[in-house]
């Protein structure tokens, strides 16, 4: 019997993991794609400030990253349901001049694996190719920031009208008349939904946050603070500036802006909606499912982890290595195979650790299919990305303009030596 790759997380811990634990989940804007100013106002650590990809003068330079799935720009641009961050991929860049940039994002095709731009190791990815589409924003989001209410941060809190019951974050921040009021009293905008699934959204402005912390640092070692105030180092604005969508059926997608000095983020996703619509049921799904089946899914697991301690070496030794083929992000399909028929070789030497183990994986039916569903549907797109920063042109008339000036200064010279 084959064991479907995300079944151990709920095997570890409670049945409620697979709706909550995405929260656990942190990111912040970055890496640079181009930063020609000199300054580091995410305070990176020296050594993510040499990345030689990252452009520090004009001309074009390229990157390879992973991130986003097909149906996370598209989803974010609900304007009542919103999207989830986690679901898009977040770059920045800092412009030290008004200048002319271009970003040209093209996709992997259906390639499985990549080893992103400044990494020595492979990053998994869905093998099926998508759509991309990217928005623009100015601001870069707080560091390890997430969704939900982050501890003590009243100022995320305030900046998002709660999420919906069903989604990844529901049990942080249960969408409520009072979060609702407290959202528009705060920001000003009226609110028609009834709660979002994240705090992204992709054509619109968003506040990013996260937990407050007397002893957390920045990556250059200095303190972030326990200010919650938007615009402090815990909680930021991201201000909508521009958004491109790739044509329905397209891999590629360009874009060119003219953009003032200052630090901004790109956040890359894909526009299938058809994806959107189908994770919003897989999410519901695993709600009901939970309602339901999570006593007895949760009592079987317990059952079956207590017969684990006391069973074979050999068993536990299967079990843990298979935990950790599943966990990877660098393991080959043909590594999770390994594991799980060495698994299988070892229950089948232990009846009891077999039915046991069957009765849980029935108890938790629904709860394992549409947590696998929303794993697959939530697995990393691969990408490049091109940046291309120039000299915004200066208009002909400008410099017509100029010449009669010049013209000008050279009859008055003229004139005054005559005389």
């Amino acid at each position: 019997m084959k064991f479907q790759k995300n079944t151990i997380a709920l095997l570890l811990g409670s049945s409620m993991a697979a709706i909550s634990g995405q929260a656990a989940a942190h990111w912040s804007s970055g890496p640079f794609l181009y930063n020609d100013a000199g300054t580091n106002p995410m305070h990176l650590a020296a050594a993510e400030l040499t990345n030689p990809a990252t452009g520090t003068t004009f001309g074009t330079y390229e990157q390879t990253r992973a991130g986003g799935t097909s149906y996370g720009w598209i989803q974010a641009a609900d304007p009542a349901l919103w999207g989830n961050s986690h679901d898009n991929s977040g770059l920045a860049f800092t412009l030290s001049q008004t200048s002319k940039v271009t970003f040209t994002i093209n996709t992997l095709g259906t390639a499985t694996q990549v080893t992103p731009t400044g990494t020595s190791s492979y990053t998994d990815i869905s093998g099926i190719d998508w759509t991309p589409a990217f928005s623009i924003f100015k601001g870069l989001a707080a560091q390890s920031s997430h969704e939900g209410a982050a501890a003590n941060n009243t100022g995320l809190a305030a900046n998002t009208p709660g999420n919906v019951e069903w989604g990844p974050y529901g049990s942080s921040q249960p969408y409520t008349a009072a979060t609702d009021a407290t959202y528009e009293a705060t920001t000003g905008n009226t609110y028609t939904g009834n709660g979002t699934w994240g705090n992204f959204r992709s054509t619109a402005s968003w506040v990013s946050g996260r937990d407050l912390s007397a002893t957390a640092k920045f990556k250059d070692g200095t303190l972030i603070g326990t200010d919650p105030t938007l615009g402090g180092n815990n909680t930021s604005l991201l201000e909508y500036v521009d958004h491109i969508m790739g044509a329905d059926g397209s891999h590629t997608v360009t874009g060119t802006f003219t953009l003032g000095p200052g630090d901004y983020s790109i956040w890359i996703g894909g526009t299938s909606l058809a994806d959107a619509v189908a994770q919003q049921n897989n999410y519901q799904g695993l709600y009901n499912a939970n309602l339901t089946d999570g006593v007895a899914y949760s009592d079987a697991a317990l059952a079956y982890n207590t017969h684990l301690s006391t069973a074979s070496p050999e068993l536990q030794a299967a079990q843990a290595a298979y935990n950790a083929a599943m966990a990877s992000h660098t393991n080959t399909q043909a590594d999770r195979d390994a594991a799980t028929d060495a698994l299988q070789a070892e229950l089948d030497k232990d009846s009891t650790a077999q039915s046991l183990r069957n009765t849980m994986l029935t108890a938790g039916a629904d709860i394992i299919h549409y947590t696998d569903a929303i794993a697959h549907l939530r697995a990393k797109e691969g990408y490049t990305i091109q940046t291309t920063v120039s000299a915004v042109p200066v208009p002909g008339a400008v410099w017509l303009f100029g010449s009669a000036i010049a013209g000008l200064a050279g009859i008055g010279r003229r004139k005054s030596i005559a005389a």
